[in-house]
């Protein structure tokens, strides 16, 4: 094909703007991919962190919710729920005397039946330091920037004073870590029975914390569950609880890839510039070509492919460096990050999808950069171009 030859041959003898063309083409799919996985990666980990010890579909009363068992077997026989675990929710104060100062401090108090938790949401797989004793009623889980905070350690005594006035002195059973700073500082678990207990419950809890095999399938199972509810009761998903968050994690990642979607205008303009120039380099060229029989269509396919090339030599690039970046990220910087982010490890989230999204976009942008310069050259004729040579 001989305009591929042509196109080729003037990229060679244009190398500066060729590469600089190129590399504005490769930043842009560079910076877009690396910036939506991370970007992913970080929102699905502040999701599945808020998520770790908490609910998926919540179901609760303005009273406590007696004879629950039934109601837990009912909601477990719903397609694509994992568990439901009887929770008991308050507020408290924790009072540990180590070898220093005496530490206080109030904490949200949360009472699970630990045998359903363990079951249901793993909880024992956020236990770094002890273990869940599901004999031991005074046994407290404390976080671990609680833990730090206050110099306490498994086995240490703590008291828990509830604000129903509760006094009641705990052992430290267990350490967890759930990946959610405000859960690891401000909040304890306990057996359901001692929350039963602290808060005058009898054999009542305060809601069931319903799991989800799927958490983001909550609000279309949310409707299969209240079918199997008593009408006093009332229900909710986490999307509604944490409404706010998700929509600024939305709106963070759409200013995000518009602000960076500039990158790539930006490197189909420099394709334009560089088009542009060499048509009017090129314009005794374009009418010798044109006088030897060319026609307007071969033209306009020279510098077309022009553009195509070097938008294809940059996004071919640009994808290999992202993945390359994306997989130093993930193994080898979760050192420097852990130390400003909480964190335990870099995640990283990018779909085929996103990419194919990305550089499709980006290929949309080249060639209309591309087409503008090969249709002006494609306009010229042959006595016009010659005109002044």
């Amino acid at each position: 094909m001989i305009e591929f030859f042509i196109a080729k041959k003037q990229m060679l003898e244009r190398k500066k703007q060729s590469i600089l063309s190129i590399l504005g083409v490769f930043i842009g799919i560079t910076v877009l991919i690396v910036s939506l996985g991370v970007s992913n990666g970080l929102d699905k980990n502040m999701i599945n962190s808020i998520l770790s010890l908490t609910s998926h579909i919540n179901v609760y009363s303005p009273e406590n919710i007696p004879n629950y068992e039934e109601l837990v077997k009912n909601i477990e026989e719903v397609k694509g729920v994992k568990g439901a675990v009887p929770t008991i929710e308050t507020q408290g104060i924790i009072k540990y005397e180590g070898h220093g100062e005496p530490y206080v401090a109030g904490v949200k108090v949360v009472g699970y039946d630990l045998d359903k938790a363990i079951k249901v949401m793993k909880l024992d797989d956020y236990i770094i330091a002890g273990k869940i004793d599901l004999e031991d009623k005074k046994s407290i889980l404390i976080g671990k920037e609680l833990a730090s905070s206050m110099g306490a350690m498994v086995g240490d005594k703590i008291k828990l004073i509830t604000s129903e006035e509760t006094d009641l002195e705990m052992t430290v059973g267990g350490i967890f870590q759930s990946g959610f700073y405000e859960y690891d500082l401000n909040m304890v678990l306990i057996p359901l029975q001692t929350a039963q207990y602290i808060t005058y419950s009898d054999e009542t809890v305060g809601r069931l914390s319903v799991r989800l095999d799927n958490p983001y399938d909550a609000q279309e199972l949310i409707y299969d569950v209240a079918r199997r509810l008593p009408t006093d009761l009332y229900i909710g998903t986490w999307g509604e609880q944490n409404k706010a968050l998700l929509s600024a994690l939305t709106l963070e990642k759409t200013i995000m890839l518009v602000v960076f979607s500039l990158i790539a205008i930006v490197a189909g303009f420099l394709i334009w510039i560089t088009l542009n120039t060499l048509v009017r380099e090129k314009t005794k060229d374009i009418g010798i070509m044109r006088a030897m029989g060319f026609s307007k269509k071969n033209i306009m396919l020279i510098f077309l492919i022009q553009g195509i090339i070097l938008g294809i030599i940059g996004i071919i690039i640009g994808i290999i460096v992202s993945l390359i970046l994306l997989y130093y990220i993930k193994n080898y910087a979760v050192d420097l990050v852990s130390n400003i982010y909480y964190l335990k490890d870099i995640p990283i989230e990018i779909s085929l999808k996103e990419i194919a999204i990305i550089v499709g976009a980006n290929f949309f942008v080249i060639l209309i950069s591309s087409i503008f310069p090969a249709y002006r050259a494609a306009k010229l004729e042959n006595v016009e171009a010659l005109r002044y040579e």
